[in-house]
């Protein structure tokens, strides 16, 4: 009985990935330096953007609520975007950008996971790029 060897995980695309993590850090750095002028965080998240469409990567949903769906910036609270908590319905977060208005919602339950962070898919997901 021998030891059982680790199937080693093969990322494809993983300079991609480097990169559109290079241009966030970028985005975000080039922003908290000058927030009067923010074209060139717009240019980097839209750089970003069209590499993973081109690769169809998928983004982390931490990245993806912290960029505007329609005008590509980096939503900082107080400086591009405002949050507000409403309590109709259903607790929530809404988030404004100040740049175009368009409005974000997330829920705000104490129990609320999003699919990617729950435990059994989590599991699955490794599960499957192992094999």
């Amino acid at each position: 009985m021998g030891k059982k060897q680790k199937k080693q995980v093969v990322i494809v695309h993983k300079e991609a990935l480097q990169r559109m993590n290079y241009l966030y850090q970028a985005a975000l750095a080039a922003l908290s330096s000058s927030p009067a002028q923010p074209e060139l965080s717009h240019f980097y998240i839209h750089t970003m953007k069209t590499i993973g469409t081109r690769l169809v990567l998928r983004m982390d949903p931490s990245i993806k609520r912290t960029l505007c769906k329609s005008c590509d910036t980096l939503l900082i609270p107080g400086v591009t975007c405002t949050h507000r908590i409403r309590s109709r319905r259903e607790k929530h977060v809404v988030i404004t950008c100040l740049t175009c208005g368009r409005t974000k919602r997330f829920l705000a339950r104490k129990s609320y996971q999003l699919w990617s962070e729950r435990e059994e898919n989590t599991q699955t997901a490794t599960q499957t790029m192992e094999e």
